[in-house]
């Protein structure tokens, strides 16, 4: 299996098409719902994942900017890419580090990106 992802997303339609799409890929993936599932496998397995590809608005108290903050104080070397369908704050995004993809997404776009990120 290949670098491992972990996606969040609270969309389960979105959420299976990138689980899929990934795993194509010959990426290892994970995928959570919330942000909570996402802290939890953080928690145990970080170092695993090269990669977090997470919804900005994930319904809950935290955000995707949270989730990554998270991510990257398990692993320094993890590298973001935030996904959004909502307009963003600039100087919100501009604090986060990461990439920024407007859904809809572009799939192929984006697996080019996650792998090139993995690699």
């Amino acid at each position: 299996m290949g670098p491992g992802v972990l996606v969040v997303e609270d969309d389960p339609h979105v959420r299976v098409v990138l689980d899929e799409l990934l795993q194509d890929e010959g990426l290892d993936v994970w995928s959570v719902g919330d942000d909570l599932s996402a802290y939890q496998v953080l928690g145990q397995e970080a170092a695993r994942f090269k990669v977090l590809l997470t919804d900005i608005n994930l319904g809950g108290a935290t955000d995707g900017f949270d989730v990554a903050r998270r991510a990257r104080s398990l692993n320094a070397d993890i590298k973001v890419i935030f996904m959004t369908g909502n307009p963003i704050e600039p100087r919100k995004f501009n604090d986060a580090d990461g990439v920024m993809l407007h859904k809809p997404l572009n799939f192929l776009a984006l697996a080019e990106m996650i792998n090139a990120a993995a690699h």
